[in-house]
Parts: structure tokens; C-alpha cells; sequence
């Protein structure tokens, strides 16, 4: 019901009485006040004039699950999203969820985390408010070797959404990390859960720094409003996320990963450069030199051979 009211206001040019929105949703003025006491309580400035009615002024800086809906349009991801408010990690939620048989597609996304975690084991900055740390469940039919796909359509997104949001130009540092003039301004995090080398769902987990001061950050991280200058509306930002995820996400199911390969090879500030990668098996140093048909790193070592990372700590080299 709130939802229904938030819209009649977002779209009304003016004022909306009372009565108009009684008759619409067939409910007493009385409820209605009762819904626009709610409203305000969340956050919402909501103006009220007798003879006139109710006027929305501003909405909160708060993700609410019935904005980041409302005519997002999207097929799969996004058309079941969980908002908390604080919890210890959006992954963790995601995985539950994903052993209780949630549907393809379903978020989980909180105002903060008290342990958001990156990968191999460190944390990721949730300052309350300031960014989007959310995490999604995918049920591809896709073999194990062709995951590392996942990561890469998820970069892949992420840049376009941020060019759309703000207008900046990011990068994508291989295999997960999203860059503004090198400094870090998104990550990435893909766990599965397998039985017998099938895959049963994955979970990607998204941590966008939006609002954000650099001091409330990690060094060396950044983001959107402090590459730019300015704040951003996080449900807008959010929205347009999701969108680009559901796009590359349909590319994969319809196998079209070529036109995700190639917008990352076109964004990457990885490629063509000397790294050295270190995993369990040790370290790797060459030049980064392509991407094979399933999403893994072809490095070029000095003595010509190429070896294949699906994973790993990156370090670029001078």
C-alpha cells in the first residue's frame, strides 16, 4: 500500500488530496494518514495542506525494497530484493538463501556490514549509507570451468552502470576489482556451492563505494562522489546496477559471453601490462596478454609459454 502511495505522488505535478488517493486504493482518509505517518517515519518528506493534500518534497537516502523495484524492468536479477538493515554479510544472507531454493536472481542488499569480506580473507569497508553492498543468487546451468564467465559479465556491468550513473569512466583490474584512476572503487566476490562438479547455485557479491569520503574508506580506495565531486541518489545507482547485471546475465544464458569478453578486454587495465600473479602453486610473472573462451587470464611468461590463471593475487608491474 505504501508503495501505491509513494507512486501517486511521485507522479502527481502538484498536490494529490485525500480524497483522490481514498478513491484510488479504496481505503478511509483515515489509513491514509496512518501510511503517510509511516512514510515520514522512513524518511520521506511528505508536505500536507488543507484543501490542497499531500505533496512527496524529498525522499530518504535509504534503500527500500519498493524503490529499487519500482519499474526497474528487469527479467531475473532484481525481481526478488531483500533489504536489511545491518547484517554481517550480504554474502552470508545470499548463501542461506540460496540453500533454502530461492529463485534465480534474488538480492540481498544492507546498509551496512559488520564483516563484509573481499576475497582471500580480507574485509571490505560497508560504511553505513554510503555505499551499496548487496549480493545475488545465480543457478546458471553452466559447467565449472566456464564460472570464472560470472565474474567477468558482473565487471562488465558494473563499469557500464557506472558510466550510466555518474558519467566516470572506470576500469577492470583482473579478476574482480573496479578502478577510477587506480584507485579502487567496487569489488567483486564469487563463491559456489557444488555437489558431485554440479553446480548448485552461485553467489556474487557487489560492494560499490557511492557516497563515501576517502577518510571512511580503505587506502587506496575511492568513490563515486569523491571522483566526481558529488553525491548520488544510491536507489538510482542500485537500479541502473541491476539492470546492467540482468543484460549480461541473459548474455551468458544465451551463451553470448564473445560480447562480454570483449567489452572487458575494451576496459581492462590489466591486459597488455607485466603482472605477477601468486596463488597456492606460486607465483606467475609475464605479460598479461589475452583472455581464453572461458574467462581465464593467458599470461606470457619470458621464456614464451602461457599459462592460464582463473584465479589469484594480481600485482601489475612496472
Amino acid at each position: 500500500m505504501q508503495e501505491q502511495i509513494i507512486q501517486f505522488l511521485k507522479q502527481s505535478e502538484g498536490y494529490i488530496s485525500g480524497e483522490e488517493i481514498s478513491a484510488r486504493l479504496k481505503i478511509s482518509r483515515a489509513a491514509i494518514w496512518k501510511h503517510m505517518q509511516e512514510l515520514r517515519s522512513e524518511g520521506y518528506e511528505i508536505t500536507a495542506v488543507p484543501h490542497l493534500g499531500y505533496r512527496l518534497m524529498t525522499c530518504p537516502d535509504k534503500l527500500l525494497g519498493y524503490e529499487i523495484t519500482a519499474d526497474l524492468g528487469t527479467r531475473t536479477i532484481g525481481k526478488q530484493v531483500i533489504v536489511k538493515d545491518t547484517v554481517v554479510s550480504t554474502m552470508d544472507e545470499a548463501f542461506r538463501l540460496g540453500m533454502e531454493n530461492c529463485p534465480d536472481g534474488t538480492v540481498v542488499c544492507a546498509e551496512s556490514q559488520s564483516k563484509g569480506r573481499g576475497r582471500l580473507g580480507r574485509s571490505w569497508v560497508s560504511p553505513r549509507g554510503k555505499g551499496l553492498y548487496f549480493s545475488f543468487v545465480l543457478r546458471p546451468r553452466l559447467p565449472l570451468n566456464q564460472l570464472p564467465q560470472l565474474t567477468l559479465m558482473a565487471a562488465v556491468a558494473l563499469i557500464e552502470a557506472i558510466e550510466t550513473a555518474s558519467g566516470l569512466k572506470a576500469a577492470i583490474k583482473w579478476p574482480n576489482d573496479i578502478l577510477f584512476e587506480n584507485h579502487k572503487l567496487a569489488g567483486i566476490l564469487t563463491e559456489l556451492r557444488a555437489e558431485s562438479d554440479q553446480v548448485k547455485f552461485v553467489v556474487v557479491g557487489i560492494g560499490l563505494n557511492v557516497n563515501a569520503s576517502v577518510n571512511q574508506l580503505a587506502p587506496q580506495a575511492t568513490s563515486l562522489k569523491a571522483a566526481s565531486g558529488k553525491s548520488f541518489n544510491r536507489t538510482e545507482v542500485f537500479q541502473a546496477v541491476l539492470r546492467c547485471l540482468d543484460k549480461g546475465y541473459a548474455r551468458i544464458l544465451h551463451h553470448e559471453f564473445d560480447k562480454i569478453m570483449a567489452e572487458w578486454c575494451k576496459h581492462s587495465a590489466t591486459l597488455h601490462k607485466r603482472v605477477r600473479i601468486t596463488d597456492p602453486a606460486g607465483s606467475v610473472e609475464g605479460e598479461a596478454v589475452d583472455l581464453d573462451e572461458d574467462g581465464a587470464l593467458l599470461v606470457r611468461k619470458d621464456n614464451g609459454v602461457i599459462v592460464k590463471k582463473t584465479a589469484g593475487d594480481i600485482f601489475l608491474l612496472r
